[in-house]
């Protein structure tokens, strides 16, 4: 008599929670006792990378070691990952408790090719399938001839990170790193962007073999420090605004992407200790030094008698 074999049919999430709720395959001779612990925290980054993983269709090879009544489990840079028995290629198995035991049992210390379907940071898993590996290999990445070093094009901020932002520019996402937001300082890159704003950008290299694009915001303008000295001398005052007040002195914004540094040796000259500025404040100051190659301009302090000139 021949087998039946249903047809793949994509199980909806109620079944995906039923299958993880579950422990591993019982057979009621042995008592199983839970002991659950806090698992560590994985990096925003490595959710990231697996987001890109899926989104260019990368195959996988990992070594199974458990399984459980829904299928069977391997593990990537610390996350857990699991594959239903419906997205093993060998599916259907057995419904008795017993013979499933045994055909999941043989898959630990296998190495299979997998690829992900779901990445699912908030509940801690990546979801992956050995029966879509064919056709996600015969998905050929997107890569427009558009996309080249150079060039300038739109996107959409969809995560920002300490040390930059992702921007989906359409066939994929790119990386602005936080040095690359703005010529003046960034403490953090939330100060400038949010997930969901649109945002003109400049592809500085592009990596097609792992679907990598580096980005920048800043290179839309012209570096400030290149031509700080045809309006800016040692002399002038004028008034800055406080962008950082640090133990060895106050940061201090004078013009678009340039910033000057009052240190506390004019700050103690005065007795005025760097706590009493606070960030936004207007400070009216004289230029001592400028040092364009190492993007520098020395600050002190103005007196009473012609903090008006800085108006």
């Amino acid at each position: 008599m021949d087998r039946y074999i249903p047809p793949y049919v994509s199980p909806n999430e109620d079944y995906w929670q039923a299958l993880l709720g579950q422990g591993p395959v019982s057979t009621g001779q042995t008592q199983i006792v839970w002991e659950w612990t806090e698992a560590s925290p994985i990096a925003d980054a490595i959710w990231d990378e697996a987001r890109a993983l899926q989104q260019a269709h990368t195959i996988l090879e990992l070594v199974i070691d458990d399984f459980n009544r829904g299928g069977v489990m391997a593990h990537w840079k610390g996350i857990e990952c699991f594959v239903p028995a419906s997205h093993l290629i060998d599916y259907p198995f057995p419904a008795d408790l017993d013979a499933r035991e045994v055909c999941f049992s043989r898959y630990v210390g296998r190495q299979l090719r997998l690829c992900i379907i779901e990445v699912e940071p908030q509940r801690n898993r990546i979801l992956l399938s050995e029966r879509q590996v064919t056709e996600c290999e015969l998905v050929a990445p997107e890569w427009p001839g558009w996309l080249s070093a150079g060039r300038v094009c739109e996107g959409t901020v969809t995560s920002v990170r300490p040390f930059g932002a992702f921007v989906d520019i359409g066939p994929l996402e790119g990386m602005v790193h936080i040095s690359e937001i703005s010529w003046g300082r960034v403490r953090h890159p939330r100060d400038f962007l949010e997930p969901g704003q649109n945002v003109r950008v400049k592809i500085l290299n592009v990596d097609p073999e792992h679907q990598r694009v580096g980005l920048s915001i800043k290179r839309l303008n012209s570096n400030p420090w290149s031509s700080v000295e045809s309006h800016l001398k040692p002399g002038d005052v004028l008034l800055g605004e406080v962008v950082s007040v640090e133990r060895f002195g106050v940061f201090l914004e004078l013009r678009d992407g340039l910033e000057g540094l009052l240190h506390i040796s004019e700050l103690e000259s005065a007795f005025l200790p760097p706590r009493i500025y606070q960030v936004g404040q207007k400070v009216p100051v004289r230029i001592l030094e400028i040092m364009p190659d190492e993007h520098r301009i020395a600050l002190g302090l103005v007196d009473a008698g012609v903090i008006h000139a800085a108006a």
